[in-house]
């Protein structure tokens, strides 16, 4: 047996079987988050591991992105009795999720045992998401493909559980040598938005205005990584950020669900920005994929953090969706992050090790990973759209500006190439 399983199986093991059965409930908006816990010998382990994050890229395995993430997909288990899909993600226990439900389908369904656990209008999208308790005794795969057959139009899907892990392995290390380079100040007219945790007041967002998500402004909510993303967007001339905290759970590993970032898209969507940063990384969901596509098809911009889960990692998600710009980091010597993942889909690079950021707590730290190199990306892009450009325009300025990197022309480790 070896190390992964080995620290899977002692993680589910001290979460008792209590939870693991535990009957689904309604989670309606993200909750607050509990006191630091005690850090686990694994985390110990991979924090050794960080303080190697600057070398070159080695030969990572799928395996070690898993063990990254355990934390809060350990979490989610406990906290809201998780289950997992047939490729062993995390989902909400004994539900699918639903979009743009028939009335007709929904009735059969009831009809056959399925019951309706919450229902959620998207205003600006004129449909609802319907959270589905399936019946006693059903298997989840079995029951969404009973969904699916009964609304073939529908968006449907498992509830995936969404963390950080993959999006930001490195943890930050603080910094006493003073804050980044001021920057010119920005246009009003700069405006981007950013999918995350909360964003703590601080001096490094300059006079930039940030408008929150109201159902993410839990009174203990995390903001570590979230002000650290949105500090390197304001450095980088963003003056209005929209803030929309999708994660609960606790501190160290702050977890999401489809349900909730389906609410905060549609939220976003409706402020206007053009560009949106979205710092989480993880499966493949339909309905993502559909809220994607509707951003693209009204003007927006998705950038996303290419994950952290090492050259052999597989895709993750949104960064691997269709049209999302896709960013990868480097070091300042321009080196790929040796954690960061390869693949198709990856769009340009960014500086995305050893950052200077703010600290929720105060002061500046150097933080590691594709989701700091993702910001400064959204904040170059939102500053095309300001002048007037279209998306598409920006995106294609945004290529052609890339400095080569690696093999001669597009890559899978660079993609177009270096972004300043």
């Amino acid at each position: 047996m070896n190390a992964r399983w080995i620290i899977l199986a002692a993680s589910l093991a001290l979460l008792g079987p209590s939870k693991l059965g535990a009957q689904e409930r309604e989670v309606a908006e993200p909750r607050e988050v509990q006191e630091p816990r005690e850090v686990r010998e694994v985390e110990v382990h991979e924090t050794e591991i960080r303080e190697t994050e600057t070398r070159e890229a080695g030969a990572e395995t799928g395996h070690e992105a898993r063990e990254a993430d355990i934390g809060w997909q350990s979490d989610a288990i406990r906290d809201e009795g998780a289950d997992r899909d047939e490729i062993g993600n995390p989902v909400r226990q004994g539900e699918v999720i639903a979009f743009a439900l028939p009335v007709e389908a929904e009735r059969r369904l009831i009809a056959s045992g399925f019951r309706v656990i919450r229902r959620t209008a998207l205003a600006s999208l004129g449909e609802e998401v319907v959270r589905l308790g399936i019946p006693r005794g059903r298997r989840l795969a079995d029951a969404l493909r009973e969904v699916r057959a009964a609304a073939p139009g529908a968006v449907t899907d498992f509830d995936h559980y969404y963390g950080l892990g993959l999006a930001s392995r490195a943890r930050p290390k603080r910094d006493k040598s003073g804050r980044p380079s001021a920057q010119a100040p920005a246009p009003r007219s700069v405006s981007v938005g950013m999918i995350d945790t909360a964003v703590a007041a601080h001096p490094a967002l300059g006079s930039a205005r940030v408008v929150s998500w109201k159902p993410g402004e839990a009174p203990k909510a995390v903001t570590q990584h979230g002000t650290a993303v949105a500090s390197l967007m304001a450095g980088r001339g963003a003056a209005t950020i929209y803030s929309a905290n999708i994660f609960r759970g606790p501190p160290a590993h702050p977890f999401t669900s489809i349900d909730i970032l389906a609410e905060a898209m549609e939220w976003m969507m409706g402020q206007g920005a053009p560009v949106i940063n979205m710092s989480i990384a993880g499966p493949p969901n339909a309905l993502l994929e559909k809220l994607v596509a509707i951003a693209a098809a009204r003007g927006r911009t998705i950038v996303a953090a290419a994950g952290n889960g090492g050259p052999a990692a597989s895709p993750v998600y949104p960064a691997a969706l269709p049209g999302v710009v896709a960013v990868t980091a480097v070091d300042p010597a321009m080196r790929v992050y040796r954690y960061a993942n390869h693949g198709r889909y990856i769009a340009v690079a960014a500086q995305g090790v050893d950052v200077i950021a703010a600290r929720a707590e105060g002061g500046y730290a150097r933080f590691t990973g594709t989701s700091f190199a993702a910001p400064l990306i959204a904040a170059k892009l939102a500053g095309c759209r300001a002048a007037g450009a279209s998306g598409a325009a920006c995106t294609d300025q945004l290529y052609k500006s890339a400095r080569d990197l690696g093999t001669p022309g597009y890559d899978d480790t660079y993609g177009h190439g270096y972004i300043q």
